[in-house]
């Protein structure tokens, strides 16, 4: 099984079903299916063989996943770039992918055409304008190309489990952005794993507020909810409001939204005029919720939330489930079903076995492996080796398992505070923050100091605007969970916490941004 297997499975079995939506358009199974292919056979005419790579520098959109699927019909190589990347950014990723094709969005002409001065590999530029008249010249129109382009039923290769679909590259918030590799294999196991884990069906409608330039936006929802022959619905940029309407309008069943998003929609002015009552399920993960919102949201928002941790190397490979959401809060649950999950001792020192795992309720690195695992780092031999041993992927993030086996997130092995010569975990002040009325949001950093070598800062995002250092500190003080040492000794309150584009709280950003700043200590 393939790929593009699956859209032309689920258009056999639902041809007239509503396969996609996207603005104010609507596409049945069977009229996506002839789009999909359409456009193939334009990238084909363009001379796009098996194996070439084709960008899409595109915002979230039924461009994005028109471009996908017609490279796995071809057996070219998806490379899904964010939108929010500059001309520099885009064109570091164009030349190590040895991209072929670039589709761009509608307001990234000006950034396609500086990446056109600075990137000669690329063959082809296709914009995706409303208006034809606003490509620019030498460059091909998204639309115009499937409007003349027929579908000739040319016999193609056939992709294999190994072929490789995509590349998708890594946020980059520990250095270069990094190509994933995925196959056909690897693809189908995620799409597989997640209808399994979330009981989709034939008739969800999901939308999709995510970046689909992201292994959670594409390969963990989208392409499930296709093998089921759902409903894909498309927002192309997230507003609370604007998604709090979509819901109500498409009688959405199923969401992807990290814990800012959904926090963002229930604390929203207007909620309660919004009819979110055909929701069914939603995922989330990346970040911590207080057990007073998560009481909230399954009350009000959806009773079913599924917690999920992955990588873009590993997609989904834990998962708590909603009749433990409150039970296990702050857990990420236990292995799903293809993923084999370990934690191991945690010494960047020297190099540790699979075998070497830590005892219950140590804290340690996490690895995984399983059909859902990448196959390795393009051109990148060495990171790959660094990553990727004996089968399993050292996934550098540290965890620490239950008595009921549940397993919880304590920060990236990068991210450990060193004070005073302790070990202090971000992860475990940042729950006891969360259990302070007034915290919406917690992020933990080390900061330089000159007498502790780190101190322990807390930056918080407040949803009572009266809530003062003081009382965030007494709170600290006064719970029985945290030894002393491991108290912030500043706090910070922002607007909101610096996230990537999948949710993940930028840390260094904010250590960058306050470590050379004057003190502002507890009063």
């Amino acid at each position: 099984m393939h790929i593009a297997r699956i859209l032309e499975a689920s258009a056999d079995r639902y041809p007239n079903h509503t396969a996609l939506v996207y603005e104010d358009r609507r596409w049945t199974y069977r009229d996506w299916l002839s789009r999909v292919r359409r456009f193939a056979q334009a990238l084909s005419d363009l001379g796009v063989r098996p194996g070439d790579r084709v960008a899409f520098y595109v915002s979230t959109s039924e461009n994005s996943v028109t471009t996908f699927f017609a490279c796995q019909f071809l057996g070219a190589v998806a490379v899904p770039m964010n939108f929010r990347l500059s001309p520099g950014e885009a064109s570091y990723i164009l030349k190590d992918s040895g991209a072929r094709v670039l589709v761009y969005g509608r307001a990234l002409t000006d950034n396609a055409l500086t990446i056109a001065e600075q990137v000669h590999s690329v063959h082809d530029y296709i914009g995706c304008a409303y208006d034809p008249s606003n490509i620019p010249q030498g460059h091909h129109h998204f639309d115009g190309l499937i409007e003349h382009s027929q579908d000739r039923g040319e016999p193609r290769p056939v992709p294999t489990g190994d072929t490789i679909s995509s590349l998708v590259y890594t946020s980059g918030t520990t250095g270069r952005p990094k190509g994933v590799i995925h196959t056909h294999a690897n693809d189908i196991a995620i799409a597989m794993n997640c209808v399994m884990e979330y009981s989709l069906r034939h008739d969800d409608r999901a939308l999709h507020i995510a970046p689909l330039y992201h292994v959670g936006g594409m390969q963990a929802y989208f392409i499930p909810h296709l093998l089921v022959g759902g409903t894909n619905v498309v927002i192309g940029r997230y507003e609370s409001e604007r998604t709090l309407r979509t819901i109500a309008a498409e009688r959405i069943t199923t969401l992807f939204a990290v814990p800012t998003q959904i926090q963002e929609m229930l604390f929203h002015p207007d909620f309660a005029k919004f009819d979110v009552s055909s929701l069914r399920l939603v995922t989330t993960g990346g970040a911590a919720i207080s057990s007073s919102t998560m009481e909230r949201v399954m009350a009000e928002f959806c009773p079913g939330i599924f917690n999920g941790y992955g990588m873009t190397e590993a997609s989904l490979t834990l998962v708590l489930h909603p009749e433990d959401a409150l039970r296990k809060l702050g857990s990420c649950g236990k292995s799903t079903l293809i993923s084999e999950c370990r934690i191991i001792t945690d010494d960047p020192s020297r190099e540790v076995p699979p075998d070497e795992q830590v005892g219950q309720g140590s804290i340690g690195q996490l690895i995984v492996r399983g059909p859902q695992a990448m196959t390795g780092y393009w051109n990148k031999p060495f990171e790959t080796q660094k990553k990727l041993k004996a089968g399993w992927i050292y996934t550098g993030d540290l965890f620490s398992q239950d008595q009921d086996g549940f397993y919880y997130f304590h920060g990236r092995a990068d991210d450990l505070i060193i004070s005073g010569g302790e070990n202090i975990y971000p992860r475990e002040v940042e729950e006891i923050l969360y259990r302070c009325p007034g915290v919406r949001e917690a992020s933990v950093v080390g900061l330089t100091d000159e007498k502790w070598g780190q101190i322990v800062a807390a930056f918080v995002v407040r949803s009572d605007p009266i809530l003062k250092a003081a009382t965030l500190d007494a709170h600290v003080r006064g719970s029985r969970d945290l030894a002393s040492y491991k108290r912030p000794k500043r706090y910070e309150f922002l607007d909101a916490l610096p996230t990537n584009p999948s949710g993940k709280v930028l840390k260094r950003e904010l250590m960058a941004r306050y470590d050379r700043s004057s003190p502002k200590q507890v009063a």
